[in-house]
Protein backbone atom coordinates (compact mmCIF):
# COMPACT_ATOMS: atom_id res chain seq x y z
CA UNK A 1 0.00 0.00 0.00
CA UNK A 2 2.84 2.17 0.96
CA UNK A 3 4.44 1.65 -2.38
CA UNK A 4 1.73 1.70 -4.71
CA UNK A 5 1.15 5.43 -2.66
CA UNK A 6 4.65 6.44 -3.25
CA UNK A 7 4.73 5.07 -7.09
CA UNK A 8 1.71 7.66 -7.24
CA UNK A 9 3.30 10.40 -6.00
CA UNK A 10 6.11 10.32 -7.76
CA UNK A 11 3.99 9.72 -11.12
CA UNK A 12 2.14 12.99 -9.80
CA UNK A 13 5.08 14.82 -9.72
CA UNK A 14 6.64 13.76 -13.05
CA UNK A 15 3.19 15.29 -14.54
CA UNK A 16 3.25 18.48 -12.67
CA UNK A 17 6.86 18.68 -13.96
CA UNK A 18 5.75 18.14 -17.59
CA UNK A 19 2.66 20.42 -17.00
CA UNK A 20 4.99 23.53 -15.75
CA UNK A 21 7.70 22.47 -18.76
CA UNK A 22 4.84 22.33 -21.65
CA UNK A 23 3.08 25.54 -20.52
CA UNK A 24 6.57 27.04 -19.54
CA UNK A 25 7.16 26.21 -23.13
CA UNK A 26 4.09 27.72 -24.68
CA UNK A 27 4.39 30.77 -23.44
CA UNK A 28 7.76 31.44 -23.60
CA UNK A 29 9.60 29.61 -26.53
CA UNK A 30 6.74 29.85 -29.16
CA UNK A 31 8.61 31.05 -32.59
CA UNK A 32 7.78 34.63 -33.30
CA UNK A 33 6.57 35.90 -30.04
CA UNK A 34 8.59 38.15 -27.87
CA UNK A 35 7.45 36.89 -24.18
CA UNK A 36 8.79 40.18 -22.99
CA UNK A 37 6.29 41.85 -25.37
CA UNK A 38 3.45 40.08 -23.84
CA UNK A 39 4.86 40.44 -19.91
CA UNK A 40 5.30 44.41 -20.30
CA UNK A 41 2.18 44.63 -21.87
CA UNK A 42 0.84 46.56 -25.27
CA UNK A 43 2.53 49.43 -26.29
CA UNK A 44 5.42 49.34 -24.09
CA UNK A 45 8.53 51.21 -24.88
CA UNK A 46 12.04 49.63 -26.11
CA UNK A 47 13.63 50.33 -22.55
CA UNK A 48 10.77 48.22 -20.87
CA UNK A 49 11.28 45.33 -22.71
CA UNK A 50 15.44 45.63 -22.78
CA UNK A 51 14.40 45.72 -18.71
CA UNK A 52 11.79 42.94 -19.00
CA UNK A 53 13.84 40.31 -20.79
CA UNK A 54 17.29 41.49 -18.13
CA UNK A 55 14.58 40.77 -15.11
CA UNK A 56 13.24 37.54 -16.28
CA UNK A 57 16.29 36.20 -17.86
CA UNK A 58 14.53 36.09 -21.11
CA UNK A 59 18.14 37.09 -22.72
CA UNK A 60 19.13 33.47 -21.04
CA UNK A 61 19.28 29.89 -22.47
CA UNK A 62 15.79 28.51 -22.18
CA UNK A 63 16.63 26.08 -19.18
CA UNK A 64 17.91 28.85 -17.37
CA UNK A 65 14.93 30.85 -18.24
CA UNK A 66 12.71 27.81 -16.82
CA UNK A 67 14.51 27.59 -13.49
CA UNK A 68 14.37 31.09 -13.06
CA UNK A 69 10.83 31.61 -13.31
CA UNK A 70 10.10 28.34 -11.18
CA UNK A 71 12.26 29.74 -8.79
CA UNK A 72 10.36 33.26 -8.80
CA UNK A 73 6.92 31.68 -8.65
CA UNK A 74 7.82 28.95 -5.75
CA UNK A 75 10.58 29.76 -4.42
CA UNK A 76 10.75 33.44 -3.70
CA UNK A 77 7.59 34.82 -4.71
CA UNK A 78 8.47 38.06 -6.76
CA UNK A 79 6.69 38.24 -9.50
CA UNK A 80 5.83 41.61 -10.47
CA UNK A 81 3.31 42.95 -13.46
CA UNK A 82 5.20 45.68 -15.67
CA UNK A 83 1.49 46.21 -16.91
CA UNK A 84 0.23 47.44 -13.56
CA UNK A 85 3.21 49.26 -12.11
CA UNK A 86 4.99 47.18 -10.43
CA UNK A 87 2.03 45.32 -8.90
CA UNK A 88 3.15 41.99 -7.14
CA UNK A 89 1.50 38.81 -8.55
CA UNK A 90 1.46 36.37 -6.41
CA UNK A 91 -0.28 38.46 -3.67
CA UNK A 92 -3.44 39.57 -6.05
CA UNK A 93 -3.29 35.63 -7.26
CA UNK A 94 -4.02 34.55 -3.43
CA UNK A 95 -6.07 37.59 -2.63
CA UNK A 96 -8.82 36.45 -5.49
CA UNK A 97 -8.48 32.65 -4.10
CA UNK A 98 -11.76 33.02 -1.74
CA UNK A 99 -14.03 34.61 -4.31
CA UNK A 100 -12.60 31.84 -7.15
CA UNK A 101 -13.49 28.93 -5.13
CA UNK A 102 -16.95 30.53 -3.96
CA UNK A 103 -17.70 30.81 -7.54
CA UNK A 104 -16.27 26.78 -8.18
CA UNK A 105 -18.59 25.60 -5.26
CA UNK A 106 -21.63 27.33 -6.16
CA UNK A 107 -21.16 26.26 -9.97
CA UNK A 108 -20.64 22.93 -8.66
CA UNK A 109 -23.54 22.76 -6.39
CA UNK A 110 -26.34 24.33 -9.57
CA UNK A 111 -24.32 21.67 -11.93
CA UNK A 112 -24.77 19.08 -9.86
CA UNK A 113 -28.34 20.13 -9.16
CA UNK A 114 -29.00 20.33 -12.67
CA UNK A 115 -27.86 16.99 -13.42
CA UNK A 116 -29.48 15.28 -11.15
CA UNK A 117 -32.66 16.94 -12.24
CA UNK A 118 -31.79 16.26 -15.74
CA UNK A 119 -30.89 12.57 -14.65
CA UNK A 120 -34.15 11.55 -13.08
CA UNK A 121 -36.28 13.46 -15.74
CA UNK A 122 -34.54 11.97 -18.87
CA UNK A 123 -34.86 8.22 -16.74
CA UNK A 124 -38.58 8.36 -15.67
CA UNK A 125 -39.15 9.15 -19.53
CA UNK A 126 -36.84 6.55 -20.90
CA UNK A 127 -37.16 5.90 -24.48
CA UNK A 128 -39.37 9.09 -25.14
CA UNK A 129 -38.73 12.17 -27.28
CA UNK A 130 -38.06 13.90 -23.84
CA UNK A 131 -35.23 11.48 -22.80
CA UNK A 132 -33.56 12.49 -26.12
CA UNK A 133 -34.07 15.81 -26.28
CA UNK A 134 -32.65 16.10 -22.53
CA UNK A 135 -29.67 14.21 -23.59
CA UNK A 136 -29.07 16.11 -26.58
CA UNK A 137 -29.01 19.33 -24.93
CA UNK A 138 -27.19 17.82 -21.94
CA UNK A 139 -24.63 17.11 -24.72
CA UNK A 140 -24.26 20.50 -25.58
CA UNK A 141 -24.56 22.11 -22.41
CA UNK A 142 -21.36 20.49 -21.30
CA UNK A 143 -19.52 20.47 -24.64
CA UNK A 144 -19.89 24.33 -25.04
CA UNK A 145 -16.59 26.37 -24.39
CA UNK A 146 -17.10 28.55 -21.12
CA UNK A 147 -15.74 31.43 -22.69
CA UNK A 148 -17.34 31.28 -25.83
CA UNK A 149 -20.88 31.02 -23.62
CA UNK A 150 -20.09 33.96 -21.10
CA UNK A 151 -19.41 36.06 -24.09
CA UNK A 152 -22.69 35.27 -25.75
CA UNK A 153 -24.56 35.57 -22.76
CA UNK A 154 -23.26 39.11 -22.28
CA UNK A 155 -24.16 40.51 -25.78
CA UNK A 156 -27.49 42.29 -26.18
CA UNK A 157 -29.35 40.21 -28.62
CA UNK A 158 -30.62 43.55 -30.59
Amino acid sequence: MLAAMSFRLGQMVLVMFGISVVAFLIFFATPGADPSARIAGRNASQETLVQVRHDFGLDRPLPVQYGLMMNRLFVSRDLTSFVNRGQRVIPAVTGAIPVTLSLVGGAAVLWVLGGLIVGVIAGATRGTFIDRALMILSLIGVSVPVFWLGEVAKEPLA
